[in-house]
């Protein structure tokens, strides 16, 4: 009788976790239906087909945006980020492209890069992209101020080394902050101010500097044991702000492979241009050879051999 009463509670405790198992299944499914965001190509913004993976190689391109919408205006992409993984090697790179950038924006011509977003949303913005850089984008991340700065403050505020003093003045929805010097942890204003300060000499290009570094600092919190039990709290941050057209297979796998990278051996720049008026707008006019090079390297990720290769 002793041993039957054992066995039924071991077919309770396995019905329990069962029914524990299916039901985080079913939340994370519900979770992942509002983040994944995939809509229909529209026939003004066809992705080029000439634009193809690198043969031989097994790559993985993600366009992370950092979105500017202001109460009801259309959204532009106020931050720019490339990260390349050549699965064949388990190298990464990240590649920053200034906002302000002069580019052929399909179906619209040459304008800024960051209203791509606006006249065409994420399909004409990733086209735009793939037009620039020649290669494919396979999948994108994008969020906004609010979202930023409330998944900063779920993770509890991240550690970054601030490297000056940091004024940022208040706007429409964003608080003003000043930063002082030194290593602190940073909370979303405070970190949504260090990603955004460009009032010293290098401009735009020193702000894309501290994204990629903020980035990093991110990812390493988020890796952490202690986050862990944020994860519930973070995913439903997740699915109010943040929108990505992978699969909760695909993020999770993703996810396995940026928990094994090492973050300090990542790659990290920022396309070069030289500022230039042209009629009274402000545009950072991209060093093609520099863009090119680029491309090479850190996106078809070919040896300095293939690359020269290529263009003799």
């Amino acid at each position: 009788m002793a041993r039957k009463k054992k066995k039924k509670g071991k077919r309770i405790v396995a019905l329990l976790l069962l029914l524990c198992v299916v039901g985080v299944t079913a939340w994370a499914w519900s979770i992942w239906a509002r983040i994944y965001d995939n809509p229909p190509q529209d026939d003004d913004y066809v992705r080029d087909e000439n634009i193809k993976d690198e043969p031989d190689k097994d790559i993985t391109n993600i366009m992370i945006l950092g979105v500017d919408q202001r109460t009801n205006e259309p959204a532009r992409a106020d931050t720019i980020i490339i990260v390349s993984i050549n699965n064949d090697t388990d190298e990464v790179a990240m590649i920053s492209i200034p906002r302000d950038s002069r580019v052929e924006i399909p179906g619209r011509g040459l304008d800024k890069i960051n209203h791509a977003m606006a006249f065409g949303g994420i399909n004409l913005m990733r086209a735009t992209v793939e037009k620039l850089l020649g290669v494919p984008m396979h999948h994108y991340v994008y969020t906004n101020f609010a979202g930023f700065q409330s998944i900063v403050d779920t993770l509890g505020g991240v550690t970054v080394n601030v490297e000056k003093a940091m004024t940022v003045k208040a706007e429409k929805n964003v608080e003003g902050v000043t930063l002082e010097p030194g290593v602190q942890k940073l909370n979303g204003a405070q970190a949504l101010a260090f990603v955004r300060f460009r009032k010293d000499s290098e401009g735009d290009f020193g702000r894309m500097r501290r994204q990629q570094q903020f980035l990093k600092a991110v990812a390493n919190e988020v890796l952490q044991a202690k986050s862990i039990v944020k994860l519930p709290q973070l995913m439903s941050q997740a699915a109010e702000f943040v929108r990505t057209d992978m699969t909760i297979t695909q993020s999770l796998s993703f996810a396995k492979r940026a928990a094994s990278l090492k973050l300090d051996e990542v790659e990290a720049f920022s396309l070069k241009g030289s500022g230039k008026m042209i009629n009274g707008v402000s545009y950072i006019i991209l060093d093609q050879d520099h863009l090119q090079n680029s491309v090479d390297l850190y996106l078809r990720w070919q040896s300095e051999n293939e690359s020269n290769l290529e263009q003799s």
